[in-house]
Formats: C-alpha cells, sequence, structure tokens
C-alpha cells in the first residue's frame, strides 16, 4: 500500500470511515490494541483538514480588500470619465483655438490612449495613473487649477483620480500577498501540510501493526482495510498512468490542495510504502 502517494482527500476519507459510529469505528473499538489509536486517528485526521483550511483572519481581510477595491475603483472611474469629459467639453467651447489647443494637450497627456484603462485591471488602473502623473507638466497643473468644478477644481478632481488609483495599487498588492499565503502549503511548505501527511502516515502504520497483530477474523479485517485498500489503489493506477492528481482526488473537501510527498524518512511497516 502506497501511503505516501494518497492525496489528501483520499486521507480524510480512509480516517473518516473508521471514525464514523455508523461505519467501522465500533469495529476499531472492540479490537483491544487498535482502540487506544483512535485519539491518534482523530489527531491526523483533524491535522489533514486544519492544514488545508485558510486561516479566517486572512478570509475576511480578503472580503474587506475586495469590497474596498469595488468602492475606490467607482471612484477612480468616475474621476478619470469627468475629467477627461471636462477637458473634451472646455475645448470644445473656448472661442481661442489657443485655449481649446491647451485644453486638449492635457487631456492628452492626462489619456494618451484614451479611457481605456478604465476597463483594465486594478494593477493596471494603478500603473496607469503613475504614468499619467509623470506626464503632466507644472503648465497644464496650473491650466487644471484655474478650471472651476463642483466643490472646486479640475486639478483637485485630477488629485482625486490619482489618489484613487495608488490605492488601488496598495489593495491589490496586499490582496496578491494574501492570496499567495492561503494557498496550501505556500507560506509553509515544509510546515504544516507535510507535518500532517507524515503524521497521518504514522498513525496509519501505527494501526495496521496493531490489527496484523489482533489477529482479526477475516471479515472485521476486511472492512478496516476495504477504504484504505480501495484509495490505495486509486492512487497506484495514478501513478502508473503518469498522473500527479486526479480530478476526484485532489484535496479534503471543502478545502482545496494537493499535499506534498510525504518524507518522514521512516521504515515502513510491513507490506506498506
Amino acid at each position: 500500500m502506497a501511503l505516501k502517494d494518497l492525496s489528501p482527500r483520499q486521507m480524510v476519507q480512509i480516517t473518516a470511515a473508521w471514525l464514523d459510529p455508523e461505519r467501522e469505528r465500533p469495529l476499531l473499538v472492540s479490537l483491544k490494541r487498535c482502540a487506544p489509536l483512535l485519539g491518534d486517528i482523530e489527531a491526523a485526521h483533524d491535522g489533514i483538514l486544519k492544514s488545508h483550511r485558510p486561516p479566517k483572519k486572512a478570509n475576511d481581510e480578503l472580503s474587506a480588500i475586495q469590497q474596498k477595491q469595488v468602492a475606490t475603483d467607482q471612484v477612480h472611474d468616475r474621476k478619470a470619465r469627468g475629467t477627461h469629459a471636462v477637458l473634451t467639453g472646455f475645448a470644445d467651447l473656448a472661442d481661442d483655438p489657443e485655449d481649446a489647443a491647451i485644453y486638449l494637450e492635457i487631456r492628452d497627456q492626462l489619456f494618451a490612449d484614451g479611457l481605456r484603462f478604465i476597463s483594465a485591471s486594478y494593477s493596471d488602473e494603478a500603473g496607469e495613473v503613475k504614468l499619467a502623473r509623470d506626464r503632466l507638466t507644472p503648465e497644464s497643473k496650473a491650466a487644471l487649477r484655474a478650471l472651476p468644478t463642483p466643490g472646486g477644481n479640475l486639478l483637485k478632481a485630477v488629485q482625486a483620480w490619482f489618489a484613487a488609483g495608488d490605492e488601488l495599487g496598495k489593495l491589490d498588492a496586499r490582496r496578491v500577498h494574501l492570496e499567495a499565503q492561503d494557498r496550501p502549503g505556500a507560506a509553509d511548505p515544509r510546515g504544516g501540510q507535510l507535518r500532517a501527511r507524515n503524521r497521518w502516515i504514522k498513525v496509519m502504520r501505527s494501526v495496521l501493526q496493531m490489527l496484523e497483530l489482533e489477529e482479526a477474523d477475516a471479515e472485521t479485517t476486511r472492512r478496516l482495510l476495504a477504504p484504505l485498500e480501495r484509495e490505495t489503489a486509486k492512487a497506484e493506477r495514478r501513478r502508473a498512468s503518469g498522473k500527479e492528481t486526479d480530478a476526484e482526488d485532489v484535496a479534503p473537501p471543502a478545502a482545496g490542495g494537493t499535499g506534498e510527498p510525504a518524507t518522514d524518512g521512516e521504515a515502513p511497516a510491513a507490506g506498506v510504502d
């Protein structure tokens, strides 16, 4: 039985059957050598589940970031569209061709590619703000300050657009960081998940050894080993086919992710890889 080839989903499926009072738990309880291992089986089972469970704090922060991104993006897009429209409008309204040319020049400094960027990703919008800020000349800033808008002047509106873009960039960087941490094993590849796998395998080996010493009847042995034999056979077929994962055997329920190969360094029990 190639225990190290089992996926996290397969591991919890096996121990779930052993721990279920309606399935195989009563059999384990009835065996004097196996019954004391129930606590270890439960701990190993819970360890696999917990090691694939994203931290609640990270989930809460991700949700808050996403909500703030939506609100900030609305400000960003509104200020950008308004600024573009006002500059275009002033150019149309200007009777002096030179004034019209100034307004259009400022518009092109700020919006070199028009408004297409407002449909891009948050990180792209943040990058466009940096480019627009760099293109804007001191003379253009003075001209923007002289153009009145509700609540201030056009320079103030442009600065609000820039500030929203900067905030989108910071929020997106934080989101990427949190999502990288949430990926199973990303933050601690040699830590939580690998320890949980190794612990589960050690417990399984102990159970198999005790079951062999029990000399239980054939039906009891068959029922207890059936979940393990079924899942290890699937894992062996998967390995033989050259596939690292199987669509139905990727990760524990509602958790996601695959585990790293176990490398606990112990010699396997008889008949166990």
